[in-house]
């Protein structure tokens, strides 16, 4: 059969809950004790009962009942029918008695109350812990973020409470680590106005040197460091691209950066600034490891 798991594989077991016990609570609290309870898929159906609107007077299954996390649980909610509003003759003498208009007008109350609901909780929409995971996405795009595919839920919503306050200070020292922190997970440290080397400059200086990078002439009040608390092989590709992503968009516009790794010496790696392929001019080149970047 298709359904079989395949030989030597253990079938997979369901996970039993036991049901709370929400009758007489409102139709939202009672969903609430049913999430907190493990239960997600919480159903409702409308019934004519006495009691007030929107309180659950039934559920199935009872209290107590171990059940299937996976599976649906039905409450049933008290509601006055729109018949009511209809002349006598189409009203059926007791609640238990059946009644096509009665039913099919049901059908008309549950789309209204799925749209009035959505309508209700739309405040919860735009709070990060409170909103569907489908909208994280969209409120990111108020802040100008955008999410890495493997980022987890958790991560996201937290990268959210913090963007409003983060975004107020866009494109400084505090919001670029924190920013990175939030993305990377590392604590990176930022120096302003600083040149991982002395270097040529071309046109103002001629004299080639030791460990010299040639370079173009570099405004040091545009240019920072960041120098990353972990060796280089640790860092790993996805990591490093993620890195280069958050800087440039959260990095003033007009600015450079260089990323120092704490098992490297000068720039291991560095954006813009570079005359055709980038050069290094010394007596043993093959010791310094920008070079050896280069050469590989």
């Amino acid at each position: 059969m298709a359904d079989e798991a395949p030989r030597g594989t253990p079938a997979r077991r369901a996970r039993k809950l036991p049901v709370p016990d929400v009758t007489g609570l409102a139709l939202p609290a009672a969903r609430g004790v049913m999430e907190a309870a493990g239960l997600r898929d919480v159903r409702y159906r409308l019934v004519e009962d006495y009691a007030p609107t929107h309180q659950v007077v039934a559920q199935e299954p009872p209290r107590g009942h171990l059940h299937d996390a996976d599976a649906p649980v039905i409450l049933s909610v008290s509601r006055q029918s729109l018949v009511r509003f209809l002349p006598t003759a189409f009203r059926p003498g007791t609640p238990e008695e059946p009644n096509f208009l009665r039913d099919f007008l049901w059908i008309i109350q549950h789309m209204q109350d799925s749209v009035t609901g959505t309508i209700d909780r739309m405040h919860t929409l735009f709070q990060p812990d409170t909103t569907p995971p489908e909208f994280l996405p969209w409120l990111a795009s108020w802040f100008a973020i955008a999410f890495d595919e493997d980022m987890a839920e958790p991560a996201r919503r937290r990268l959210l409470r913090e963007a409003a306050r983060l975004y107020r200070i866009r494109g400084t020292k505090t919001a670029i680590q924190q920013m990175v922190r939030l993305f990377t997970g590392l604590d990176v440290g930022i120096e302003e106005n600083r040149w991982p080397y002395r270097g040529l400059r071309i046109g103002v200086a001629s004299t080639v040197g030791i460990d010299t990078m040639i370079l173009p002439e570099v405004s040091m009040a545009h240019t920072f460091v960041v120098r990353v608390p972990v060796p280089f092989d640790e860092v790993g590709e996805e990591r490093l691209v993620r890195l280069h992503r958050v800087l440039e968009a959260e990095k003033p516009a007009g600015t450079n950066y260089f990323l120092q790794f704490t098992d490297r010496e000068g720039v291991t790696e560095f954006v813009g600034m570079r005359v055709g392929v980038s050069s290094v001019i010394g007596e043993n080149p093959g010791q310094d490891p920008v070079q050896e970047a280069v050469d590989g």
